[in-house]
């Protein structure tokens, strides 16, 4: 794959967008000496290549989602079974091959701390067949605004069981709303529930 190379143009579009995600071609081309259209051109060929990808971050810091990673050890020949697992875990943020020691890492997400701690006691998120250790970093309150990509195709609350297949409707803390359940799951109790 051909290296792509930021030049001074690409890097004033992106830092442009990082101010304002809408783009001013006008503003931008008077500033670098640029028409609009070459402006237009530029931004659309950095969406072409995949350079950039134009998506929601939700705020997590407001919603006051507490967040975690975990360091997982996991036998090579289940790692391609638990990716399909996390992939459609709502509750995984990123999930990351690593060198090392641990060649896994999850970063996830709890709607507040009883709910994080039910994930780190009870979920399957880091007991599934294969993994051989885990190392559990929770993070503390962002000192700012933190924004993260989140996966709301994953949220259609119709499902009986989460991806993973764990029992959430009857487990324990859920029952005793330690714990707001799935969010992929139509007994969800969370901030993320759809409202009729």
């Amino acid at each position: 794959m051909k290296k792509f190379k930021l030049d001074k143009v690409n890097l004033a579009i992106l830092n442009s967008i990082k101010e304002d995600s809408k783009v001013n071609y006008s503003k931008l081309g008077k500033k670098l000496g640029l028409s609009h259209v070459a402006i237009k051109n530029r931004f659309e060929n950095l969406l072409n290549k995949k350079l950039i990808k134009l998506s929601i971050l939700l705020n997590f810091t407001k919603l006051q989602f507490k967040l975690g990673f975990i360091l997982l050890e996991v036998d090579s020949n289940a790692l391609e079974t638990l990716i399909k697992v996390y992939k459609k875990c709502p509750r995984v943020i990123y999930y990351y091959e690593l060198m090392g020691q641990y060649n896994f890492v999850l970063l996830f997400f709890g709607e507040n701390e009883r709910t994080l701690e039910t994930i780190l006691k009870s979920c399957t998120l880091y007991s599934l067949p294969g993994i051989h250790k885990t190392n559990i970093l929770i993070c503390r309150e962002p000192s700012e605004d933190l924004f993260l990509p989140f996966n709301f195709s994953l949220i259609n609350q119709d499902a009986d069981k989460p991806p993973c297949g764990a029992d959430c409707k009857n487990c324990g803390a859920f029952k005793q709303e330690r714990c707001f359940g799935c969010p992929t799951c139509r007994y969800y109790k969370g901030p993320l529930k759809e409202r009729a």
